[in-house]
């Protein structure tokens, strides 16, 4: 019995079919053949009706099955097609009344509208992607084994790496070890290629095929900060020149005023022929307020340096050879002990501006090593994908305080007035590059870094 039901389990649905058609036939056929025996006709008329109507049962029966397998297997195929994501095959609609008109309508139907989703769903893709690559903010997607599967080419600009490179590897690779471990939303700084960046990192989680994987979102906030930076330096500056020189101009049109009348009196003295002592005293008097009236020009100057700062212009950019820039420098420096090291490279930026920026820094790197005679002075540059670093190495007494050589007035030396570096930082950053200041690990001295992109 058990393997009666095996059997029958294992029959294919169309075999069964003809099983059941076969039986509903040949029960009519053992009736009409007793029929036919107990009747008195030829024995070759009883043969032709018995085969005629056999070949009829067995005809039917088979042609039954024929177009149920058809049908089922036409249902298969388009099945199939849908699974393989081909949407433009349709089921034929017959005509009439009926479950098979029905089933196709509505297979048709179902495709149809998964045509249409999937049509969505690619246009959505398509706009994911180009908004991916749009936003400034970097995304990095990794798996549930904390290798890198995702990166967009702000991830690849702000590592100065291409995803094709780094897929696969651990998260580590770019110097995101301890990001997954730590809170979702944070401000950090971290080092990317020797520079410290400070960034804002948010983490989220999604699912994909049932694995958990995490995406995180990387924004650069040191350009805004140093933007925010810059606006509350101008503002404060507007409020001391305003302030300053409603002070400064009386105080200057006063001291001349002064110094006019002690000389004209002590010239009144000497034709007179008074005391030799009030003359001393007007002298003194006349050196003090040439002194007063000097510092409010000096003060005056300072000013006026600061209010350029915070009214830089634009960049004019233009094609030109790094190369050249740096040879042609040469000449402004023949006293100085300096090397270049570096190929031929084309960059698109203000060669006058970035020329500004490089003599700064090369008499900054002079100054430094004013102690050390043979001290010396290389520049080297190299392109690093869609960015050109330039590196001005020196042998002097290195950087002492590091938070403050960007501050506006902050300055170590004697003659200085603290603008120049904050003036070099901000035509970089108006570039889209940055600059970095920091101690020579390998050796006594700094190192001063410009990252600038080569094309607009």
């Amino acid at each position: 019995m058990k393997k009666n039901n095996k059997a029958s389990a294992t029959t294919s649905f169309e075999q069964q079919l003809l099983r059941i058609a076969l039986f509903i036939g040949l029960l009519p056929m053992v009736f009409l053949s007793y029929a036919l025996y107990t009747h008195e006709l030829s024995i070759f008329l009883k043969i032709m009706l018995m085969f005629l109507l056999l070949v009829s049962i067995l005809y039917g029966a088979f042609l039954i099955r024929q177009k149920v397998a058809f049908q089922l297997r036409t249902s298969t195929n388009l099945i199939t097609a849908m699974q393989a994501g081909d949407h433009s095959i349709r089921a034929n609609h017959f005509e009439g009344e009926g479950a098979l008109r029905e089933f196709n309508h509505v297979f048709n139907g179902l495709s149809s509208k998964l045509a249409e989703q999937e049509l969505i769903s690619k246009e959505r893709q398509v706009l994911l992607d180009i908004v991916i690559k749009q936003i400034d903010v970097a995304i990095v997607a990794v798996n549930k084994s904390s290798n890198i599967i995702l990166m967009n080419p702000a991830a690849e600009k702000l590592f100065s790496c291409r995803f094709d490179e780094v897929a696969g590897w651990p998260i580590s690779t770019i110097g995101l070890q301890d990001v997954l471990t730590n809170e979702s939303r944070q401000v950090t700084e971290f080092e990317i290629k020797a520079h410290k960046k400070k960034v804002f990192i948010h983490t989220d989680e999604y699912f994909e095929q049932g694995d958990r994987h995490k995406l995180v979102f990387i924004t650069d906030i040191q350009k805004l900060l140093h933007e925010e930076e810059r606006q509350a330096w101008q503002k404060l500056l507007r409020v001391l020149s305003h302030e300053i020189n409603n002070s400064l101009t009386p105080i200057a049109s006063l001291s001349d005023t002064l110094i006019r009348l002690i000389t004209n009196h002590k010239n009144s003295i000497t034709t007179q022929g008074n005391a030799l002592e009030e003359h001393d005293l007007f002298d003194d008097l006349e050196e003090g307020l040439a002194v007063i009236a000097e510092r409010a020009q000096s003060l005056n100057e300072f000013l006026l340096r600061y209010q350029e700062f915070s009214s830089l212009p634009k960049p004019e950019k233009s094609l030109f050879d790094l190369a050249n820039l740096l040879k042609s420098m040469l000449l402004l420096f023949d006293d100085y002990n300096i090397t270049l090291s570096g190929q031929s490279l084309v960059i698109y930026a203000d060669e006058k501006q970035l020329q500004q920026v490089l003599v700064n820094l090369i008499k900054n790197a002079h100054q430094a090593m004013l102690e050390n005679s043979t001290g010396q002075i290389t520049i080297d540059w190299q392109q690093k994908g869609d960015i050109v670093e330039i590196n001005i190495n020196d042998q002097g007494t290195g950087i002492n305080n590091a938070d403050n050589i960007f501050v506006p007035f902050y300055t170590t030396k004697d003659d200085g007035c603290g603008i120049g570096l904050v003036f070099s930082r901000q035509i970089i950053v108006n570039h889209g590059g940055s600059l970095a200041l920091t101690n020579r690990a390998e050796s006594q001295g700094a190192l001063a870094c410009i990252v600038l992109p080569i094309h607009d």
